[in-house]
């Protein structure tokens, strides 16, 4: 496919701003070199949303909600899922009976809980500094981290969503979606670019190794990375600027 219409299937299944259409599998599996490049498109809604004349307490809020409801939520919902299915302790078929679940139960609503406060926190931490170039890193770096998972977790796919997403992390699809993601990278600091990448070696690692004990990784674990990218992006700005305070 070209890739204007790359980028048209990825931002109409990861958002809702695109045109809904039929599409293949082959077609959801070439568009993943795009990925990044829709998390900018969310980031800048983000950023101008960003300098609405509210406090940074109302407006993270409002942020939070604007995110979700441009991503129609579908990451968070991995999140939820993956939260219910590790908090069970169960291993095998019955831990992916309970990731496939509709239902959402107790680990799922406290992982959401947890997550959802926390992107509002570091929300109002960027706001505060004035540092809208973060909300705009965030996405595009959390979309690359679903590239990553899926090329680490390729002989773990399981059909589906993971397998297409198997199928696309090719090399070449990581060296576009990279590079979107290197210059989104140049819009903050090194410092907190760099502290970015080493804070998502922690949950990347976290998540395949979950899903080597399950002998599986599916859309959830996608969705999941991206929700982990974000909070890492986030979170860096915190410890960084934290920490040149600190100095001086």
């Amino acid at each position: 496919m070209k890739p204007l219409a790359d980028f048209h299937v990825a931002l109409t299944f990861l958002t809702r701003l695109g045109r809904a259409r039929l599409v293949s599998p082959a077609d959801i599996s070439g568009s993943m070199s795009m990925y990044p490049l829709v998390g900018a498109l969310i980031g800048l809604i983000l950023a101008l949303a960003s300098f609405a004349p509210l406090s940074p307490a109302v407006l993270a809020w409002i942020l939070t909600g604007l995110n979700l409801y441009v991503t129609r939520g579908l990451h968070w919902d991995g999140w939820a899922d993956l939260w219910d299915g590790w908090g069970s302790g169960t291993v095998g078929e019955r831990f992916w009976s309970i990731v496939k679940d509709s239902r959402t139960g107790a680990f799922g609503v406290m992982g959401l809980v947890l997550g959802l406060g926390l992107q509002s926190a570091l929300f109002e931490r960027a706001l505060a500094k004035g540092a809208w170039t973060a909300l705009i890193w965030a996405p595009v770096f959390g979309r690359f981290c679903c590239l990553v998972l899926a090329r680490w977790g390729r002989g773990l796919a399981r059909p589906g969503l993971g397998q297409n997403a198997a199928h696309g992390a090719t090399s070449r699809a990581l060296f576009g979606a990279g590079a979107t993601t290197l210059l989104a990278g140049c819009l903050v600091p090194w410092p907190q670019a760099a502290a970015t990448v080493v804070l998502a070696v922690f949950p990347l690692v976290a998540l395949i190794r979950l899903g080597r004990r399950q002998n599986g990784l599916n859309g959830d674990f996608l969705g999941a990375a991206i929700i982990a990218g974000e909070l890492c992006a986030l979170l860096s700005l915190c410890l960084v600027s934290d920490s040149v305070q600190a100095i001086f």
